[in-house]
């Protein structure tokens, strides 16, 4: 079985000339590109238009039901990883034997609903919710080889990613099926501090990841982060380059971000690690499958 497909779209014949190739991850396989600068930074931006489908040859653009969606969460493979790892010989999932290192989310099951609530419709941690639906918290992890460096809570307040996947009789909002309103946005700032130094780390900030129609108090200029439909590469430049994020979320005490002090453990209390060179994404889930519709990593420094 392939490890992915290329599946192309058709959509609103206003954007990208009514079409859009976007990549489907199968379960259980990985997408993993080298930035063009290698570990050569000291901050970047990475931004994502992403959305998920069910599984199936013929069935690309078929939505999810409304329920929990569960990969598993017991072993390393039953994990979704979403974020930045090191490149090396030998490629193997965070925390396995020989892994040179990864700094990103993991998770292992969704919460669907047809809602614009908040913690809903959020990538989620059995580790850490349980069986709670009212809970839209992952993990957000920094490992070398088997070893966790560190372990955060990633949350609906503090900027955890929305997924947009549900069928088109299953959401008053957006929807994987639809032409229009079919895919949300992610976004993640990487930042070195102390670099090359013994106390290396490395600071992580996100947008901040509301569903279109809910007003947090704090963020409600946030609202439309999601349900977007242009996937270009120059929609996604003016996303990454703030022209449209009028508001990223900055960090909070379970994050490293509202501090400019502190960030990620990224070395051995002696030596600093090398930084991550790549973007990684892996799917977990047996009956539902992400669809990149574009991706970019800006180097800042």
């Amino acid at each position: 079985m392939a490890g992915g497909t290329i599946f192309k779209k058709t959509i609103d014949s206003s954007y990208q000339n009514g079409s859009d190739n976007c990549l489907i991850i199968e379960p259980n396989y990985a997408y993993q590109v080298p930035f063009t600068f290698g570990s050569d930074w000291e901050e970047i931006t990475l931004g994502m238009f992403v959305s998920y489908v069910a599984t199936g040859a013929s069935n690309e653009n078929v939505g999810l039901d409304t329920s929990w969606h569960y990969a598993g969460g017991t072993t390393v493979e039953t994990y979704n990883y979403i974020g930045l790892v090191k490149s090396s010989a030998e490629n193997k999932l965070p925390t396995e034997a020989n892994q040179s290192g990864y700094l990103g989310m993991r998770a292992d099951k969704m919460y669907l609903v047809n809602s614009t609530t908040d913690y809903f419709n959020k990538l989620l941690s059995t580790s850490i919710v349980g069986t709670s639906t009212n809970a839209g918290k992952c993990e957000f992890l920094a490992t070398n080889q088997s070893t966790i460096l560190e372990s955060k809570e990633f949350d609906e307040t503090n900027g955890n990613v929305n997924i947009l996947g549900l069928k088109d009789t299953s959401s008053n909002y957006g929807d994987s099926e639809g032409t229009t309103k079919y895919m949300s946005y992610w976004q993640f700032n990487y930042k070195v501090l102390n670099k090359g130094q013994s106390n290396q780390l490395i600071r992580v900030t996100a947008a901040f990841g509301v569903r279109d129609g809910a007003s947090p108090s704090a963020n409600s200029n946030d609202i439309g982060f999601n349900y977007h439909d242009d996937p270009s590469l120059d929609n996604l430049k003016n996303f990454i380059n703030g022209v449209k994020l009028t508001h990223k979320y900055d960090g909070a005490a379970n994050m490293h971000g509202a501090d400019t002090t502190t960030g990620f453990v990224w070395n051995d209390g002696a030596n600093a690690y090398t930084l991550p060179d790549s973007l990684f994404y892996y799917n977990a889930f047996q009956n539902e499958r992400p669809r990149i519709h574009s991706w970019a990593v800006k180097k800042i420094s």
